[in-house]
């Protein structure tokens, strides 16, 4: 009986061990996304470029290597095809039939006009917006995507497994990591490209470019 006993706590503190071990780096890395985007509207005029891309991100967005509290965002870009010489414009924006009046603010490292709307779109919303008297409609790409942000962020894990490995810590991941799209207009590009990037707390971060098509590797870092 006492055999079996020391038998049965053996089982159970190998079982233990298993569970406590067991998160794979992609979990861990799902678990430490401080911003995933999914959505992603874009369209564009003689008049302006527009951009609206929602998804997840970290509430306190701090670059610091931990991921904290997450929150819902709708992030809207403009960019107007003409000089600007303030650092907020104002647009109507309509969203399923809902139209509600918007600021967006000068982001000083790459120009555009920004505002989050603070929440998460599904990417069935009819999405229109009205710059300087220019009506817009914004179409969901990410609906045609062949590689959507799940299948983008395990692409990813796939390249940076031994990264991934050296910044795990027990059942923790010192480091956090970014999911975002590359857009054609605001980096000179002709197609739309995922970019992932993993940032650890020691400040050193690995970047990886990923076509939305087929998965494949168009870029890759080393640290920066």
């Amino acid at each position: 009986m006492k055999k079996k006993l020391w038998l049965m706590t053996m089982i159970s503190c190998v079982g233990l061990c298993l569970f406590g071990c067991g998160a794979s780096s992609e979990q861990l890395v799902k678990k430490n996304m401080s911003e995933q985007t999914e959505v992603y509207y874009l369209g564009e005029s003689q008049n302006f470029y527009c951009t609206l891309s929602s998804g997840e991100r970290e509430k306190n967005y701090l670059m610091n290597g931990q991921s904290g509290e997450k929150t819902d965002f709708a992030l809207l870009s403009i960019i107007p095809n003409e000089n600007i010489f303030s650092n907020i414009i104002k647009a109507n924006l309509m969203i399923d039939g809902q139209l509600s009046e918007v600021e967006l603010e000068i982001n000083g490292l790459n120009h555009n006009y920004m505002v989050d709307l603070e929440k998460k779109l599904t990417g069935e919303e009819e999405v229109e917006i009205v710059y300087n008297g220019n009506a817009l409609r914004l179409e969901n790409v990410s609906k045609d995507f062949k590689i959507n942000s799940d299948e983008a962020i395990e692409i990813a894990c796939e390249q940076f497994k031994d990264k991934i490995e050296s910044f795990k810590s027990y059942r923790n991941l010192n480091a956090e990591c970014y999911l975002e799209i590359l857009d054609k207009k605001a980096n000179n590009f002709e197609s739309i490209f995922w970019c992932f990037t993993i940032l650890n707390t020691e400040n050193q971060s690995y970047s990886i470019v990923i076509s939305t098509e087929d998965g494949s590797i168009l870029a890759k870092s080393t640290a920066i």
